[in-house]
């Protein structure tokens, strides 16, 4: 009888321990795994974003082949959906939905086990020399369920293997289609790009040209920049320019040095020129006689684009006669004091805006309209529904959350955009 009492406190203290160690463990277990694949991240991106693709390197799909799965709601990015059934006991039951996507950069998943619980996934994508750094992360919550916080402990050991094993796969699929894909793409053009420095009423401006390695002479586009100033963003844009075969110009309309970092800099900047018509005609007309007259310029096929403040400089620009073939604004303001009249605008007009841009009121894009139709305007208007102000520029996002601005990166109303823009200059550059 006594050892029994013995072996019954016995089990009691043990009993008392194990809860105390248990309530003293993690609340929480993480595993992360991570792998640098030599793919640039928009690519890497697609796999990882369309559950469609995820049993093309899902280390769990080669347990069971036979396993069931269905997908719910659109192919990619929020509200994509995938559930599964087996009768592997590593494969189980459950469903995963995508709850956050940004493009090229992060996506977070929501796991449902059943009755196993709950659990939250995320895809860390960050560009690397060598193409894209890979993180796969993995994070649950015990609560006070002290089984679950001692099974925790060894959750790095168990599922980490298997992330490992799953993101090997994500490299063999991503570098060789990747690869595939460059081989089945025309070579680009070498392009070489160069600062120009020039002056307007006696003020230094810098530009930024960029062409492709042909002596042959090419159309001309300018590029104005945001109300940021001339920043890395429209450099990018006029050497994707060039890569499409365009000489590209990207003036400067405040001023060498004088790029904004600070909202208030930034309105501060674009109201110097706004506040002074003539001098915003002025600059630009600078700037388009210095792209006329280099010689790897087509003199009489030149568009101009811009962007945000760029955007309303070109449509301006258009409405004031410039001699150009076309203009296309991204995100640019719509309203102005000197509407066009009939006759005045000799450039095909393309306005991509976003539905969602709280800067332009549905008011000010009526009167747009209303403007062109009244002046005989060749021009189309396309607008992204869910797109903000900005939504071509991948730093948007981030510029948003820190300034607190109505500011977000749309890739698809990028992608789309950037297209529309081409077959603008396909049509106008072929007359």
């Amino acid at each position: 009888m006594k050892i029994l009492k013995i072996l019954l406190f016995a089990v009691i203290a043990l009993v008392i321990v194990l809860v105390i160690v248990g309530a003293l463990l993690p609340a929480a277990s993480h595993v992360e795994r991570s792998i640098v694949i030599d793919a640039p991240p928009e690519h890497v991106f697609q796999h990882a974003n369309n559950f469609r693709n995820f049993n093309e390197w899902s280390p769990w799909y080669e347990l069971d082949p036979e396993a069931e799965y269905t997908f719910s709601g659109p192919d990619q990015g929020v509200g994509a959906k995938m559930a599964w059934q087996s009768e592997h006991d590593e494969v189980g039951s459950g469903s995963q939905e995508i709850v956050q996507s940004q493009a090229n950069e992060l996506i977070k998943v929501f796991l449902d086990f059943g009755d196993m619980g709950v659990a939250d996934a995320s895809y860390i994508l960050k560009p690397q020399r060598e193409g894209t750094d890979f993180t796969w992360a993995f994070e649950t919550e015990h609560g006070w369920n002290l089984v679950s916080r001692y099974i925790g402990l060894m959750m790095d050991k168990w599922l980490g293997p298997v992330y490992e094993k799953g993101l090997t796969k994500l490299k063999q699929v991503a570098e060789a289609d990747y690869k595939q894909q460059q081989a089945a793409t025309p070579a680009k053009p070498k392009v070489i790009t160069e600062e120009i420095q020039y002056s307007v009423d006696g003020e230094p401006y810098t530009g930024y040209l960029a062409y492709g390695d042909s002596a042959e002479p090419k159309p001309g586009v300018l590029v104005v920049h945001e109300w940021w100033g001339h920043s890395d963003y429209v450099r990018q844009r006029a050497t994707m320019l060039a890569e499409l075969g365009y000489t590209a110009l990207a003036l400067d309309m405040y001023g060498t040095g004088k790029i904004a970092e600070h909202p208030g800099d930034a309105q501060k900047f674009m109201q110097a020129v706004t506040e002074n018509a003539g001098a915003a005609q002025t600059r630009f007309a600078a700037a388009l006689e210095i792209l006329r007259a280099n010689p790897r310029v087509e003199a009489d096929k030149i568009a101009a684009i811009g962007y945000c403040f760029g955007g309303a400089t070109v449509l301006n620009m258009a409405r004031a006669g410039m001699d150009l073939d076309g203009v296309v604004s991204f995100h640019g303001s719509l309203g102005t004091e000197t509407p066009a009249k009939e006759g005045d605008v000799q450039a095909r007009v393309l306005v991509l805006h976003g539905n969602a841009d709280t800067f332009i009121p549905e008011e000010e894009v009526k009167a747009f309209k209303a403007e062109m139709d009244a002046a005989s305007v060749d021009y189309e208007f396309v607008g992204y529904d869910g797109a903000k102000h900005s939504f071509t520029n991948p730093a948007a996002t981030a510029k948003a959350e820190k300034y607190d601005i109505p500011l977000a990166y749309n890739a698809a109303a990028d992608e789309d955009s950037w297209q529309r823009m081409q077959v603008l200059f396909e049509e106008i550059f072929a007359q």
